[in-house]
């Protein structure tokens, strides 16, 4: 999809999800009602402040050992976003990046665990 501040509306019975994307930031903003109902987005979304993946799954096994994670493509560090079992992680407090495609948490996530990022593409 292509954007620039723009609004998806994705209708299906009975929930409503609508999707906006913020000109100049490329910020995803997702709104579900009824509000308890899961959303799992995976794309690229080109916008004029550049390309963003959303809801990557990293490389890396989810043993219970490993805490270093790789993206599929090179990211703007202070771009990343880290969501584990969909809770938001602390660049700095969670998790550190290395680079331009490692990603190393704090904890090792266990397994059964899902770990997502989000990222511009550097």
């Amino acid at each position: 999809m292509s954007a620039s501040n723009e609004s998806v509306t994705i209708v299906t019975k009975p929930q409503l999800v609508n999707i906006g994307i913020q000109q100049g930031t490329g910020d995803v903003d997702i709104t579900t009602i009824p509000e308890f109902i899961t959303v799992q987005v995976a794309a690229s979304i080109q916008t004029s402040a550049g390309t963003f993946i959303i809801g990557e799954t990293p490389a890396g096994a989810v043993n219970g050992s490993n805490a270093t994670y790789t993206t599929a493509s090179l990211f703007v560090p202070e771009s990343v976003q880290l969501f584990v079992n969909g809770v938001s992680q602390t660049n700095g407090v969670d998790y550190i990046t290395s680079g331009t495609t490692t990603i190393i948490l704090n904890a090792s996530p266990i397994t059964g665990d899902f770990i997502r990022v989000n990222y511009k593409i550097g």
